[in-house]
């Protein structure tokens, strides 16, 4: 079993802002700083996910992700951990003062600087084996070269929206992270696997026990109970819940679809009020409407 390692192969630019800091959600006592190394990118967006829905704010390599006024996501661009990880002798500890969570390649790169610099953090490590890791890794190193590419990093740059704003640019980025990750921006099935592996091992090296969750993860057979049993154990470990029972039941750790995805009472709200509205255009405001007609009589 080995960490699972992340590559960026997009990076979707809306703000470069901070997403908001919003409120615990049902059956979530308190904050805890989480660096969470599951360099996987399906794993990394799959705990961004998740640790968002219990309110945290999350930085997954370049995108915060925070919870929205109406109970959705807020997504924004912040490249300043990784561009400070790749330029910086010693990594900006502002940069991530205002998130709970930090994940993504540039969250193994630089996590002995971050946990120097919050030694009371917790660690989270998602395992899963090479063999599963490697043909996404592959696939997604080939669209982030093409985006490199395109970008201009290795010659002009690119003023295109798709590569960056006002206050990041991809090229920043690219290739440092796959370098200093693999050794090199091209991937080399040996060369990785064995970077991949190495990393791992450094990992639960660096980092205490005690403040060190392993989690063995895979994605080709998920089931409800697995992703109960998941959430659970970060739930205890974290002592983020007084009830881990019911904690587990309501957050399992697996991806949410639009059925389970819990709504807020803002987002409800205007359900109400659109669903009536709509019900009141297409029933009784029209003047030939039976329903319109029928009411005329009953008032």
């Amino acid at each position: 079993m080995t960490t699972a390692l992340c590559v960026i192969t997009r990076v979707g630019v809306v703000a470069s802002a901070v997403a908001g800091t919003p409120a615990l959600n049902t059956l979530v006592t308190r904050r805890v700083k989480v660096f969470v190394p599951a360099l996987d990118r399906a794993l990394a967006s799959l705990a961004s996910s998740w640790f968002a829905e219990l309110g945290y704010v999350v930085l997954n390599d370049v995108e915060s992700i925070g919870t929205g006024a109406w109970g959705g996501r807020t997504r924004f661009t912040d490249a300043s951990l990784a561009t400070s990880a790749c330029v910086d002798d010693d990594v900006n500890a502002t940069a991530v003062n205002a998130y709970d969570v930090v994940t993504g390649v540039v969250a193994s790169n630089a996590l002995e600087d971050l946990f120097t610099l919050f030694p009371e953090s917790k660690v989270v490590v998602f395992e899963s084996l090479v063999s599963e890791w490697w043909p996404r890794a592959e696939t997604e190193a080939s669209a982030a070269e093409a985006r490199a590419t395109t970008c201009g990093c290795a010659s002009t740059r690119s003023l295109s929206s798709s590569c960056g704003d006002e206050s990041y640019h991809f090229c920043d980025i690219y290739p440092c992270l796959y370098e200093r990750a693999f050794g090199s921006a091209h991937a080399s099935e040996i060369a990785w696997k064995g970077a991949y592996v190495d990393r791992a091992r450094e990992i639960k090296r660096a980092i205490p026990r005690a403040s060190t969750l392993v989690v063995p993860m895979s994605l080709k057979s998920p089931s409800h109970a697995r992703a109960v049993a998941i959430a659970r154990a970060i739930g205890e470990f974290l002592a983020i819940t007084d009830d881990v029972d019911a904690f587990a039941e309501r957050y399992p750790f697996e991806a949410l679809d639009l059925r389970r995805a819990p709504l807020g009472a803002g987002a409800t709200a205007w359900i109400v009020v659109a669903t009536t509205f709509a019900l009141y255009v297409v029933f009784v405001a029209d003047r030939t409407s039976v329903v319109r007609r029928m009411i005329k009589k009953v008032f």
